[in-house]
């Protein structure tokens, strides 16, 4: 062997925390290793939550480590709630972890969303977390897009994920590039994410080099399409209040903006009623379905379609009649 691969073996298992397979190899290669760089290497493996690797590897280098400092990476490990660390620390410094430290570090853990350290300091010490510290872990999580945590979170809490929760959940996910947590989180929300939204989230896998991902990603955004284009459209009639109330309209969406009549020129007074579509038409076809169901049905012949007031492929009605003169002759300012 080259003394370069030496080198590089030697080097590998300094890395992984092998040090007296580092030291055993650069003896019999006749490779020296000065004692600052194994020392540095003893307290890279501490920083890294390593303490039996670093202590073991510190004998095998005859380095020595202070009781203190060892003490004092227990603490550490407690505040970055590495509970694994901090408990085979205890073990071997023979320092005890005190109850309600545990508890109170577990609980930081919940609170900051992160569900398996939180749950590790709590079963140490035979506790169970309380329900709101779950919930709001739960919420934590599915805000950060971690699916799974955020649902085991709500199922030991013994509570149904909220539907604000799974949908923010899913479509953080599609931004993140994980489109099978997205879909399985909108559809425990029993909703259909926009295909935009999926073939997005595709086009990042892509570029990511994760083809799996990126395949299920455009599977999935094909066949909401070919679903959407197979359904018929739908319309309710809302109302502004009712919108302005709902957790499904886009943050930005504020409203339909400035109007004026075209012909009495007002632009204050106006009756407007809203109409929600299952889903924006597709073609001319629908287009002219959608005109003709409104002046059938409901009496209107003027109005403007949203595309973008929700966060799937559903549209937005707005009909709007002039206060002055009647007309439903207006203009929106879009």
């Amino acid at each position: 062997m080259s003394q370069e691969k030496v080198i590089a073996y030697i080097k590998g298992r300094l890395e992984s925390g092998r040090m007296r397979e580092a030291v055993e190899a650069s003896r019999i290669a006749g490779i020296s290793l000065s004692k600052e760089e194994l020392q540095g290497y003893v307290y890279r493996y501490l920083e890294n939550g390593w303490m039996s690797r670093a202590v073991e590897g510190s004998r095998a280098a005859g380095i020595s480590v202070p009781e203190q400092d060892l003490t004092t990476y227990l603490d550490k490990y407690l505040e970055k709630g590495l509970i694994y660390s901090a408990l085979e620390a205890s073990k071997i410094t023979g320092t005890s972890l005190p109850k309600e430290k545990l508890i109170m570090v577990g609980r930081e853990c919940l609170l900051n969303g992160k569900l398996n350290p939180g749950l590790e300091a709590y079963g140490i010490v035979n506790e169970t977390p309380p329900e709101e510290e779950l919930i709001i872990c739960g919420n934590r999580c599915f805000t950060e897009g971690l699916f799974y945590p955020g649902l085991e979170a709500y199922r030991i809490a013994k509570k149904t994920p909220p539907l604000d929760g799974l949908l923010i959940c899913g479509k953080k996910c599609f931004e993140v590039g994980l489109p099978t947590q997205g879909l399985e989180a909108y559809e425990m929300a029993k909703k259909t994410p926009t295909k935009e939204m999926v073939r997005a989230c595709g086009e990042k896998c892509l570029l990511e080099r994760r083809n799996e991902e990126a395949r299920i990603a455009f599977v999935a955004a094909q066949k909401i399409e070919d679903t959407m284009k197979a359904e018929p459209i739908e319309i309710k009639e809302t109302s502004f209040k009712i919108l302005g109330s709902s957790k499904e309209t886009e943050e930005s969406w504020t409203g339909f903006g400035p109007k004026i009549c075209m012909d009495c020129e007002n632009d204050e007074e106006f009756e407007e009623r809203y109409f929600i579509l299952t889903r924006c038409p597709d073609n001319k076809e629908e287009e002219k379905w959608l005109d003709d169901t409104m002046k059938e049905q409901y009496g209107i012949e003027h109005y403007c379609v949203a595309v973008d007031a929700f966060e799937d492929d559903r549209g937005l009605i707005d009909f709007v009649v002039c206060g002055k003169c009647g007309s439903q002759n207006v203009d929106f300012d879009l």
